[in-house]
């Protein structure tokens, strides 16, 4: 029974991962693919990107791959809207 409630967890994990990373995804593609020409502020976007960087850190240290995974998927798209919004 215990090892099926840490399987749950970490499916769920791996679902909000999606989640999150999928409520910025339409913003990213929509400007890489002209579709739109309004992006978010630049403060935003530096304090999310430097505080997933600083998760990356922490998940890297603790060996924790849901974390590795989802911070540097967050990391790479934050850098994309970072480069649009900067060049």
């Amino acid at each position: 029974m215990k090892m099926n409630n840490k399987k749950f967890a970490e499916l769920m994990g791996w679902i909000g991962m999606i989640l999150i990373h999928s409520a910025t995804l339409p913003v990213t593609l929509g400007v890489i693919f002209g579709v739109s020409e309004q992006l978010p502020p630049v403060s935003m976007v530096i304090l999310v990107w430097s505080g997933l960087f600083l998760f990356l850190v922490r998940a890297v240290a603790q060996k924790d791959m849901l974390y590795m995974v989802s911070n540097s998927l967050g990391f790479f798209f934050q850098s994309i809207l970072l480069a649009l919004i900067v060049f």
